[in-house]
């Protein structure tokens, strides 16, 4: 008997732990589903949990109202009842799982110092978010979104007496953003970040990181409209209206924005319909943009893979990269324009990748790669497609190089050649002493052409050709 009260205490005792792990704001005066704020409520609990050494606060299902930003403490963790991401139904919203309704932040610039801005979510520290909904029930107007602040925002700072806050180690976990005007930025000092599982719907940009001197991982994301669709009535039968909001993010919308990052991983993270799918770009802050020369510092460096960029405008933009270790892409699969500027010192390198670029009449001059005249481009056992959609003859080039190209055992096709200027189509444009040296390579389409002007140097061996007929067709998905 005395063995069995002795295994009663024990599990009473863990039972009670396990109890002030994560504190329920319900029991500091928080109510869902009525409308009114939750600040006081929450903030409340957050004293308690510090004192108490728990892990957080527990949010219940429903929704909660809050007037002013969220700071989540150092060390704690704000938890919904989400255990992966998901489609934000209607049903969601309105009770079913844990929805933060954000009422903070209207009309911010983010463009211009958002860091000055009020965001919805404010991570300190080694703090968390996980498995929520946000939503902003005052985005409307779907058509004509409303400015707003960071939803999510991680960044190192000093308090009132000069003591430096860091903010390393943030995550943000299995969370929806329903309609975020703009999604997570990771700046100053949020290093060794954490973004697992997350699905957003985004008018203006998904993530930006700046200012990350060591390692973070990003993965399972996924930046769509369709997480919207429920908030705004649209239905998945509806083509009008989704192929409506697609063209509207086709035209305002940037992914990922990458600034400083020393070192990062990406994985399993999908960008649909954009203006711009990953961009590559020096430092918003001054003190670091400053140091940009010739890529030596404070540029992006990181390895990408197992992601992509599906019907953007321009999949990847590269306007900085590291001259040591560059950006890498692997497994990737990248519907869109590819540009390195000629502010670009670094080198941007694919391995097993498919490029696809539907040519409208928009692009109809444009070319599908360009590499300026710093940039070095690396492509290997990759496919390269293009192929018109709305315009009668494409003018442009797949390739127009003034830096470097290296590429290697790879496809390009160009199957509908009925639309291709036959006098002046060409795979293959060297200019500006850029220099273009391709090997191991099989044509689909037209014939290897490739042309050079103002000491544009191309190298090309073990080239072959295979035509497109009845039988040899050729039916890539588009």
């Amino acid at each position: 008997m005395r063995f069995f009260g002795i295994i009663r205490l024990f599990f009473f005792i863990a039972s009670s732990a396990f109890a002030q792990v994560f504190l329920n704001v319900s029991d500091f005066g928080g109510i869902p589903n009525d409308g009114a704020p939750d600040d006081g409520a929450l903030q409340s609990a957050w004293e308690e949990a510090l004192k108490q050494n728990a892990q957080g606060v527990f949010l219940p299902a429903g929704r909660w109202r809050f007037d002013s930003p969220i700071v989540v403490p150092r060390g704690l963790t704000l938890k919904g009842t989400y255990t992966r991401p998901h489609i934000a139904e209607r049903s969601d919203l309105e009770g079913a799982g844990t929805t933060i309704e954000c009422y903070v932040g209207r009309y911010a610039d983010i463009e211009k110092e958002p860091w000055k801005y009020p965001s919805c979510v404010n991570l300190s520290g080694s703090s968390t978010l996980e498995g929520v909904n946000l939503v902003y029930p005052e985005q409307t107007d779907v058509w004509n979104p409303v400015p707003y602040s960071w939803t999510i925002f991680c960044n190192s700072d000093y308090d009132e007496n000069q003591r430096f806050k860091e903010a390393s180690r943030c995550a943000v976990v299995n969370t929806t953003l329903v309609n975020a005007y703009a999604g997570i930025f990771m700046r100053w000092g949020a290093n060794d970040h954490f973004i697992s599982g997350v699905n957003m719907s985004v008018f203006k940009k998904g993530m930006v990181l700046d200012g990350i001197t060591s390692l973070g991982v990003i993965q399972n994301v996924n930046i769509h409209n369709q997480y919207s669709w429920p908030f705004y009535g649209i239905l998945a039968s509806d083509n009008e209206k989704t192929a409506r909001l697609a063209q509207e993010n086709l035209e305002n919308l940037v992914g990922i924005e990458f600034h400083r990052v020393d070192w990062g991983w990406l994985n399993q993270v999908f960008v649909i319909y954009a203006n711009k799918g990953f961009v590559f770009g020096k430092s918003m802050t001054a003190a670091d943009s400053s140091q940009w020369e010739f890529g030596s510092r404070a540029l992006p460096s990181l390895d990408v893979s197992n992601s992509g960029c599906d019907l953007c405008r321009v999949a990847v933009e590269a306007d900085y990269i590291n001259t040591g270790v560059g950006v890498n892409f692997s497994n990737s699969n990248l519907l869109g324009r590819v540009i390195l500027g000629d502010s670009c010192y670094g080198s941007l390198r694919f391995s097993n990748a498919f490029f696809s670029y539907g040519i409208s009449s928009a692009d109809s001059a444009n070319d599908q790669f360009t590499v300026g005249k710093h940039a070095t481009l690396q492509i290997v056992n990759s496919e390269v497609l293009n192929f018109p959609v709305d315009v009668s003859t494409w003018r442009g080039r797949v390739f127009m190089v003034r830096g470097i190209l290296q590429m290697s055992n790879s496809v390009l096709a160009s199957p509908d050649t009925g639309r291709y200027d036959g006098k002046t189509f060409k795979h293959l444009q060297t200019e500006n002493s850029g220099i273009a040296t391709v090997q191991n390579l099989v044509f689909r389409g037209p014939k290897f052409r490739y042309g050079t002007k103002e000491k544009g140097r191309v190298k090309a061996s073990l080239v072959e050709h295979r035509e497109i007929s009845e039988d040899f067709p050729y039916n890539p998905p588009k």
